[in-house]
């Protein structure tokens, strides 16, 4: 794994995805109560794939100087996870996401046994970023982490069995 240096532009980038992908999820599930299965699989397919890249980034980021990153495991409901802090840009991490390799690197302020009560309440309007989705994952693909990379495929199906790329196409 190539180290990657946390960069307030590369972070920026970072909470984009991660902001995109919260909203994909919600998409997914209005999707999906209307009866819209295309739709719903494609906000699933892209959701899953921005969490996976937002994981390659931050493994990066301990990997190249673990110092940099503080964590701190909170309950979230009812699951221990660990919420990371990089150049005062935060961010949530199942802690077998980045592997025990990377989390034993990381300075913890606490045990997953007990992690802080911290109720995750998303509110969609906060924003520190005008930055669109396009120009956080073209960032992050000039630093070698494609979003593509990380779709578990690259079609799903979809109405009448036809095959649906979910790709972003701007990365090809």
């Amino acid at each position: 794994m190539e180290p990657l240096e946390p960069t307030d532009d590369l972070l920026e980038s970072l909470y984009v995805v991660n902001k995109v992908a919260k909203q994909l999820a919600d998409d997914a599930t209005d999707a999906y109560e209307r009866g819209d299965a295309t739709e719903s699989n494609v906000c699933s397919a892209r959701k899953e794939a921005l969490y996976r890249t937002k994981t390659a980034v931050l493994s990066r980021i301990v990997a190249n100087d673990p110092a940099s990153v503080i964590g701190e495991y909170h309950a979230i409901n009812g699951d221990a996870w660990l919420f990371l802090t990089v150049n005062g840009w935060h961010f949530h991490q199942p802690p077998r996401a980045i592997g025990s390799d990377l989390a034993d690197r990381i300075s913890v302020s606490n045990s997953p046994d007990t992690p802080l009560d911290a109720p995750y309440v998303r509110d969609p309007t906060v924003s520190r970023s005008d930055r669109s989705l396009e120009e956080a994952l073209c960032g992050l693909a000039d630093h070698g982490v494609n979003a593509n990379d990380h779709l578990a495929q690259p079609t799903i199906s979809g109405a009448d069995d036809r095959l649906v790329d979910v790709r972003w196409p701007f990365l090809r």
